[in-house]
């Protein structure tokens, strides 16, 4: 599936590539990423609601594995989904799921017994040990807004994903994603360069080589 979805978005880039791009060069980097890269600015909207554990199982099992070495109570997720994974992987800890609707009905419907939100961005809130962001900051018209959210959640750890830009096409992509529902994607070394405005990185490494997943274990410097 992962090497399905790699090829069907080189394809759409191609594509878009022939017709020519709205979304204009970028002149200067920017949130890390190179400079001449296309950035989507009003990406469409994406429902994980029907998912399960099809993507980023592998981050939610190492999270699973960072709770019990840190021994964290509570885990946040924030872009939680389905919830489906956070839920598996963390069965007796304290759970808080971050979403917006229509998406957070669906998570009070299927998992009433679970603590779910709204995602508001807030700096005014109490940290947890551990915090997930899978696959989000791609989404995120504006990541500073999630970085300085995370930054204020983060108790302890923070593992954060997102797709490897190389990965998935090759050198040669200057965006917009072949996504719609991604703003921007980064290289290993830009996604590292920028959350290092916010957090130590203390391991940065290709956890999904077919699905173009990079992970990042981050804490306060």
């Amino acid at each position: 599936m992962g090497i399905w979805k790699s090829t069907v978005q080189r394809a759409m880039y191609r594509l878009a590539e022939k017709r020519g791009f709205s979304e204009p060069l970028s002149p200067t980097p920017a949130y890390g990423i190179r400079s001449g890269y296309r950035h989507r600015p009003d990406n469409a909207f994406f429902d994980d609601t029907p998912l399960k554990d099809e993507w980023q199982k592998e981050i939610y099992q190492e999270a699973a594995r960072i709770a019990a070495e840190i021994e964290a109570t509570a885990v946040a997720d924030v872009g939680c989904g389905s919830g489906y994974k956070l839920v598996k992987n963390f069965p007796s800890t304290r759970t808080i799921g971050f979403d917006l609707e229509p998406t957070l009905s669906f998570l009070r419907r299927t998992y009433p017994d679970r603590e779910w939100r709204e995602s508001r961005f807030s700096k005014d809130i109490e940290p947890v040990d551990l915090v997930i962001c899978s696959d989000v900051i791609e989404h995120i018209p504006d990541p500073d807004e999630l970085m300085d959210h995370l930054l204020s959640l983060t108790g302890k750890r923070l593992v954060l994903s997102t797709p490897e830009r190389v990965a998935v096409y090759g050198w040669d992509h200057s965006g917009p994603p072949g996504n719609p529902a991604h703003c921007r994607e980064w290289t290993a070394d830009e996604l590292q360069h920028y959350v290092s405005g916010w957090f130590r990185i203390d391991e940065a490494r290709i956890s999904n080589r077919r699905q173009g997943t990079q992970m990042l274990v981050c804490s306060h410097k």
